[in-house]
């Protein structure tokens, strides 16, 4: 339970946060009742964060088109017709003629907007709410590529802290440390294979059967039988760019035959 103090202080997050998303949706949306919740949640679930910021806007419903009543002779004939016909006469979805914020449906047919920040309340700054939401809010920096890249860096500052040694900064790199992230990476990449195989549904937590198998001879080798075609082309490519450009350009690996299928073809 919170305290008196705890709970004033939380409140004050609150709205703050609400104010911070409020500041993206026009005047004209808010004034026809575009309202903005934000609350904190815990999460006990395996990987999640302890306390989480939950924030939903709730678009104000359109208003219904009032039908025109029928005597009972319109509603006889109007009952004689044909099924498409009563198709088409039937009472359409209200909405809004287009949404009052671009390019989100939701805000058109009246409905909800929802969206997580991995922080308290209390740490949740503008930015992290600009992150969160996507284009259609001013300012709204959430798309698929952003969400991408922030996937992309959680994985890799995960894998330095678990192996340690990230290679940057002033954190000493060994032998071993790199060969660690190499392992780990290998086995990631056959585990994001089977996931998208999958239906992208994600293994039960802690599981490891059936998972990461696709290419054990990679991973346990070393990855001695993959060899990148072009690898000093890249190489010289990246050091006259000045660094490497993640995501960028395509590599193909290439198995050698097994000796054991060289020797029964020779047979």
């Amino acid at each position: 339970m919170f305290s008196a103090n705890e709970n004033i202080l939380l409140r004050q997050h609150k709205r703050r946060v609400i104010d911070y998303v409020e500041s993206t949706i026009p005047e004209d949306a808010l004034d026809l009742g575009t309202a903005v919740m934000a609350m904190q949640v815990s999460c006990r679930q395996p990987g999640c964060v302890p306390l989480e910021t939950a924030i939903t806007v709730v678009f104000p419903k359109p208003p219904r088109k009032m039908k025109k009543k029928r005597n009972t002779a319109q509603q006889q004939q109007q009952d004689n017709k044909s099924t498409n016909d009563k198709h088409e006469k039937e009472e359409e979805v209200p909405s809004f003629p287009k949404p009052l914020l671009p390019n989100l449906e939701e805000s058109r047919i009246g409905g909800n907007f929802k969206t997580r920040i991995l922080k308290p309340l209390s740490d949740v700054t503008k930015d992290d709410v600009l992150d969160a939401l996507p284009p259609s809010f001013a300012g709204g920096r959430r798309t698929v590529e952003s969400i991408c890249i922030k996937a992309r860096d959680m994985i890799f500052a995960q894998i330095g802290q678990l192996v340690g040694g990230d290679g940057g900064g002033d954190n000493e790199d060994s032998t071993d440390s790199v060969e660690g992230r190499r392992l780990v990476a290998e086995y990631l990449k056959v585990c994001l294979d089977e996931y998208v195989e999958r239906g992208c549904v994600a293994p039960e937590w802690g599981e490891k059967d059936g998972w990461g198998s696709k290419d054990d001879d990679t991973a346990n080798n070393g990855g001695d039988k993959k060899v990148a075609e072009d690898a000093s082309a890249t190489k010289d490519d990246d050091t006259k760019s000045g660094g490497i450009k993640w995501g960028e350009g395509n590599i193909v690996f290439k198995r050698p035959a097994e000796d054991d299928d060289d020797e029964e073809d020779g047979k």
